[in-house]
């Protein structure tokens, strides 16, 4: 019992936050924690990076179990670094501008959580803490496709 209640605030004290280097790019151990995964990627724009790679995993059961891969991008190969994140996506319905959505939301830590729209079967775009889409300029895409 106390063992589990010492895990347990390991993990809360680290809100399911993992990071490393650029050296620990193994994806098929992120996607263990997420067993029978639709695995979606893609690379947003970023502010003070060349941008920022998205490798999402979501459970293809009940659970909405998630595995997030965050990753600093450098330069269009280089990795600055990553962090990895694990838990239960919430299932969002929303009218947002007279259209109804479904979108994806993941707490990845305390005031911390990413929204995506669920565009079609193949396609998730980040969204804004409002749901709103981003102004995309030209070159500029915030969509993740599958992958798997």
């Amino acid at each position: 019992m106390l063992l589990v209640a010492a895990c347990a605030a390991m993990v809360a004290c680290n809100n399911g936050k993992t990071t490393a280097n650029n050296e620990s790019n193994d994806t098929t151990a992120q996607d263990t924690a997420v067993a029978d995964s639709a695995v979606y990627e893609g690379m947003t724009p970023g502010a003070d990076v060349f941008g920022i790679k998205y490798r999402v995993a979501l459970a293809e059961d009940s659970t909405n179990g998630f595995s997030l891969s965050e990753a600093y991008m450098e330069s269009e190969t280089e990795t600055d670094t990553v962090s990895n994140y694990n838990g239960k996506y919430e299932v969002v319905k929303k009218n947002v501008k007279g259209k109804d959505n479904t979108y994806y939301q993941f707490v990845l830590g305390k005031d911390n959580e990413v929204n995506f729209l669920v565009l079609n079967d193949s396609t998730l775009r980040m969204v804004n803490s409002d749901f709103e889409e981003p102004v995309a300029a030209e070159g500029m895409s915030y969509d993740l496709k599958l992958k798997k």
